[in-house]
């Protein structure tokens, strides 16, 4: 009895070493699996960050060119009203002069 209760034990224990090989296969599978996908993500990441940096550069020029668009409008706007006031004075003057010359003739 002891001697079969020993065989029982050890086709347990060998049914139970073969489950467990089977759970390890299963975890190795899976982190190697898993490291895979992990370069793949880092690979992601890393094109993702160049894309932001890339964006980031094009919004940094892009806020530059407006800026100066803003500061070369304000600069055009600033041309305008002084040619607005230079036509303003000659056509006083004009009127000035027309008024002299209808009064002198």
């Amino acid at each position: 009895m002891l001697e079969d209760f020993s065989d029982r034990g050890r086709t347990m224990l060998a049914e139970k070493l073969e489950e467990l090989e089977g759970r390890v296969r299963l975890a190795v599978t899976l982190a190697t699996k898993l490291k895979g996908e992990k370069v793949v993500l880092e690979r992601q990441v890393d094109e993702l960050q160049a894309v932001v940096r890339a964006q980031a550069e094009q919004v940094g020029a892009l806020e530059a060119a407006r800026k100066k668009d803003q500061e070369q409008l304000v600069h055009m706007q600033e041309e305008r009203e002084e040619i607005r006031l230079k036509v303003d004075r000659l056509l006083e003057e004009i009127a000035r002069i027309e008024t002299s010359v209808e009064s002198g003739a």
